[in-house]
């Protein structure tokens, strides 16, 4: 065991979420880790050290960062290497807003410390399926399911909460039901939803096919759920998701 009060190295890859100026020089940043889940760093003298850094400290780069960690303490960055770089989705605004929204809900519906592995592969996927010209809004929602599921926030797709009736031309998404119902069960109210676009929110959230991108998505469907799985998200959250304003 290391002694009281020693310094502790950890290392990770790692998404650039936040960056925030600390004095003249530091820098506080905010990663999302496979290792450790959302962790926040110093970056001593980020911006007076290029051989520490470089230009690595970016968003939308797949970062190999090492840190240590000391009681009572902030983690303190000490090296960053770029594993693998997303730059061609900002060559698109639309790209760039959903590449911020998923590193957002990360972060949001994943903030307990501790390794992430499945939660971090999803983001991964996502950022890198939008780089690799995936329709943005198809890969947002296979990433929606993915981290919805792993969180246990899958809602019940599998039939009507009132009725049991798994086939019908169209039901109702209400968060509050978590999950779907038919056009004749009460409550009123929530977002229509197709037979089809239940079908493939089923499919996503089972993960088959899904993060390997294998499941195409039809434009239709996808604007019906990116009228739902969003919203479900800020649901479940309890807030709204601020990379959604104008998205």
């Amino acid at each position: 065991m290391p002694a009281a009060g020693a310094r502790t190295f950890r290392s990770s890859p790692a998404f650039l979420v936040r960056a925030l100026d600390m004095g003249e020089a530091d820098r506080r940043l905010s990663f999302f880790t496979r290792e450790a889940g959302v962790l926040v760093t110093v970056a001593k003298s980020a911006w007076r050290s290029r051989k520490r850094f470089g230009g690595t400290l970016q968003r939308y780069v797949l970062l190999d960062i090492v840190w240590t960690e000391s009681p009572g303490k902030m983690s303190v960055l000490e090296s960053a290497a770029v594993l693998e770089s997303f730059w061609e989705l900002v060559e698109e605004w639309g790209r760039v807003r959903h590449a911020d929204y998923l590193l957002e809900i990360a972060s949001e519906l994943f903030p307990q410390p501790g390794a992430k592995p499945r939660v971090f592969d999803i983001l991964r996927n996502g950022i890198r399926s939008l780089a690799g010209g995936e329709d943005p809004q198809g890969a947002a929602r296979k990433a929606d399911a993915g981290l919805l599921a792993v969180g246990g926030w899958g809602p019940d797709l599998s039939g009507c909460r009132k009725c049991g009736r798994g086939e019908s031309r169209s039901f109702r998404f209400l968060p509050s039901e978590g999950g779907i119902l038919c056009d004749s069960c009460p409550p009123a109210g929530g977002q229509p939803l197709s037979l089809g676009a239940v079908k493939t929110w089923r499919a996503l959230q089972s993960g088959k096919g899904a993060s390997q991108g294998r499941l195409r998505i039809p434009k239709m469907i996808t604007e019906e759920l990116r009228m739902v799985m969003p919203k479900y998200i800020e649901y479940c959250l309890g807030k709204p998701v601020r990379s959604l304003g104008g998205m």
